[in-house]
């Protein structure tokens, strides 16, 4: 056996070391998420900024998206046609109402690069334009790139790589659109219209693809940021330590550090401190338990979960604890119900660590969890005497505590069906109705804002968020430390992290410009996919914390180096 252990490795090695490592690298899942998309046609005697997906419509238009892998080793892209979903459009033709449909009809191909975002996607697409009864169809190539300017009625947008930390970007494309067919007095009209050259802009997001994921205990709970999110320590003693446990055996006292925690400066941590002793018994043992809040396990956003895992950061001071005793640690996941055991971290000697370190779990089968089950996690600090002598103290450290359920993010063309509501955007032909602006005459509404049960917008604190149900309206401040003044961005993501793949924006990006020390109200634009879980934090107010995430480039930081904070607000529901 070891033998042939040995000629697989030998062979592996052989084929790095002739083929590269390409040659057994995995492809990653990338998903392409646009929000936004803006049309020539016609050669400039057609239509010109035609907002084929419009985020401000009511209700805003479902995104375009794109499943793909990518070799990372190589950049090189691929996906079949059913990868790409772009949703129907309802435009005016001519006066006549007209439904765009817009299809890949075969393999699609490209790169992009994980590293710089750089883009560059063909796709063979099918578009469709049914007016009168008659559908006109026409087939040419979408060579989408991160680079380029759209430019309509005075209006310039620019593609741009898809940023790493926020996955944000835009792809632009020129192209000429052949004759549709069949030929005929309707598709004649069509071909006037959207015949000859065009250029197409999309924006949104695309990154590597962490599906659906839904993070336990979740919140403050996974943090452990501002507060000790639930968490409860206690204390056990070995037999030997009695009757006087903490004056015979090290006390181990449990704290909520509120400094210097694995996301940085402000960030908070769960802590063990064995308390050093003049004398103890040899052998004698002190365990401190930090126990977090239960728990209804849902899988990934309610769905099964397909992949399920465990980590967390450990840090530790105990150099001079371990000379006269030894440490280990452990983590469990307890189910409420019958108190059953599943290890996580299992028993590992404690070492000293100064520095944040993310330790994972052991591996867990998908269905280790039962939907519905109430759970609490709990980790384990043991300290062991060794000698008759001077026991100095230590301290154990613990935080970003996530068992992290996830699922691939499902694949669009189960969303094509939805796409046939847009069918409903025939309402924007009233845009001949945009009588309705007169209705925001109503906003004179706004003052009434000061009546119970019907707020306007205007945020009434520095931790309470306004929602209409389309944005967030907050107060954001530039800490005061940051001095003279913070240069950066903001944006309310799923969860506190400061492992960007962790915590996915949930609006749009705004500019968080201003004084130190200062604060001023700013609007973020929620995506659609996340307006039911912003409605859940509206009616939830006392449980539910939306965060905000604020990158900050200040001068009293060198080299214009970056530092991420982080706010909490309570959301309440605003008057639309």
């Amino acid at each position: 056996m070891n033998r042939l252990l040995t000629r697989l490795t030998w062979l592996l090695a052989l084929a790095v070391a002739f083929f590269g490592m390409s040659a057994i690298a995995s492809a990653e899942p990338v998903a392409f998420n646009f929000d936004q998309a803006i049309i020539n046609l016609g050669g400039g005697s057609g239509p010109q900024g035609a907002k084929l997906i419009d985020p401000d419509a009511d209700p805003a238009d479902a995104p375009a998206t794109l499943r793909a892998e990518v070799d990372t080793s190589t950049d090189a892209l691929t996906a079949s046609a059913t990868d790409f979903v772009f949703p129907q459009k309802s435009l005016s033709v001519s006066g006549t109402t007209a439904v765009v449909s817009i299809s890949a009809t075969g393999a699609i191909s490209g790169t992009f690069d994980v590293d710089t975002g750089a883009t560059d996607v063909n796709i063979p697409v099918q578009v469709s334009v049914t007016a009168a009864g008659t559908t006109c169809t026409t087939n040419f190539p979408l060579d989408l790139k991160s680079t380029g300017t759209l430019s309509e009625n005075g209006n310039d947008h620019a593609a741009a790589p898809f940023d790493p930390d926020s996955g944000e970007g835009a792809v632009y494309s020129t192209f000429t659109v052949p004759a549709t067919t069949p030929s005929g007095v309707i598709c004649g009209i069509v071909d006037g219209q959207i015949g000859g050259a065009g250029d197409i802009w999309m924006s949104g997001t695309g990154s590597i693809d962490e599906g659906i994921v839904t993070v336990y205990p979740g919140g403050d709970g996974t943090s452990i940021g501002t507060s000790d999110g639930g968490w409860v320590h206690s204390t056990q003693y070995s037999d030997i330590c009695q009757p006087l446990a903490t004056l015979l055996c090290p006390a181990m006292n449990g704290s909520h550090e509120t400094a210097d925690g694995s996301a940085g400066a402000t960030d908070g941590f769960l802590r063990d401190t064995a308390q050093g002793l003049l004398a103890t018994v040899i052998g004698g043992t002190s365990t401190g338990i930090w126990t977090s809040p239960e728990f209804t396990y849902n899988g990934a956003e309610g769905e099964p979960a397909e992949n399920l895992s465990f980590a967390l950061a450990k840090k530790s001071a105990i150099s001079d604890l371990l000379s006269q005793t030894t440490a280990d640690w452990q983590v469990d996941l307890v189910r409420s119900s019958d108190s059953d055991v599943i290890p996580l971290i299992s028993n590992g000697a404690a070492t000293d660590t100064a520095s944040w370190t993310t330790v994972p779990g052991s591996a867990l089968a998908a269905d280790a969890l039962t939907i519905g089950d109430k759970y609490r996690i709990v980790i384990t600090t043991n300290v062991t005497t060794s000698a008759l002598a001077l026991v100095p103290s230590g301290t154990f450290d613990y935080d970003e505590v996530a068992l992290t359920a996830r699922r691939p993010t499902p694949t669009g063309p189960t969303g094509p069906t939805g796409p046939t509501e847009p069918t409903g955007p025939t309402g924007p032909t009233s845009p001949t109705g945009p009588t309705s602006p007169t209705g925001p005459t109503g906003p004179t509404g706004p003052t009434g804002p000061g009546k119970p049960g019907n707020p306007g917008t205007k945020p009434p604190n520095n931790v309470t968020a306004m929602y209409n149900g389309k944005f967030l309206f907050l107060r954001l401040k530039c800490p005061a430390r940051f001095k003279p003044k913070c240069l950066g961005r903001a944006v309310a993501v799923t969860r506190k992290s400061p492992k960007k793949k962790l915590a996915r924006p949930m609006t749009s990006y705004v500019n968080a410009k201003q004084k130190a020390g200062k604060w001023k109200v700013v609007k973020l634009r929620v995506k659609p996919k996340y307006k039911a879980r912003i409605n859940k934090y509206a009616k939830r107010p006392k449980v539910k914390t939306l965060v905000v995430r604020q990158v900050v480039r200040a001068k009293r930081f060198k080299h214009g180096k970056r530092k991420m904070i982080f706010h909490k607000y309570r959301v309440r529901t605003a008057s639309k």
